[in-house]
């Protein structure tokens, strides 16, 4: 349920800027947002989840009441051109207390746990960017931008390295690995930004 609520909040604020041009379009980029940026932070979350129940861990996600609050505050207060999205996180079991896992991996597992999420929304940016060279109709062509757009700035944001954002961990965990998939998807939404 916490999912849920956390999906449908995050949606909506993805789609509060529609609200200038009328409540129609505002209903269409709700729904593009439901499909898109919806996905994108179910299936961040979920990965965490999945990539942390194979070290053998008790994974769960908890969401974050005050994070939604700013987040619908935010979106509000910017007319939706600014997002400040922090629903909540996925918890896990301490590493060193499972039985699949010895203390000396901990920074490796922990470092993959968090990579998983923004890895989801990488791989959902390249798939929605895919469908924007497509002939789709107008609103599978606004879900797709929406999706492009939402899952890059998600993985984006999230690679930062500063705690409690999955950055700190990957790049705690390995600097490279942090670099080879940070530098690349800050380019490239930066990109997008100017063109």
């Amino acid at each position: 349920m916490e999912l849920i609520v956390s999906w449908l909040v995050i949606s909506f604020c993805f789609s509060v800027y529609g609200i200038n041009y009328g409540m129609d379009i505002f209903l269409i980029i709700f729904a593009a947002s439901l499909m898109t940026a919806g996905l994108g932070f179910i299936l961040h979350e979920l990965m965490h989840r999945f990539t942390a129940r194979r070290f053998g861990c008790l994974a769960e996600y908890r969401m974050w009441l005050w994070g939604l609050i700013l987040a619908l505050i935010v979106a509000l207060g910017s007319g939706g051109r600014f997002i400040f999205a922090a629903p909540g996180a996925v918890y896990i079991t301490p590493l060193a207390l499972t039985s699949y896992i010895s203390v000396r991996h901990v920074k490796r597992a922990y470092g993959l746990i968090s990579l998983a999420g923004p890895m989801a929304n990488i791989m959902l940016a390249a798939i929605f960017y895919m469908l924007l060279n497509l002939r789709l109709d107008w609103f599978l062509y606004i879900a797709a931008r929406i999706g492009f757009t939402v899952n890059l700035w998600l993985a984006a944001f999230n690679l930062i390295p500063a705690p409690p954002l999955d950055g700190f961990k990957v790049f705690r965990w390995s600097p490279i690995i942090w670099g080879i998939i940070a530098i690349p998807t800050w380019a490239i939404l930066v990109l997008t930004q100017l063109l």
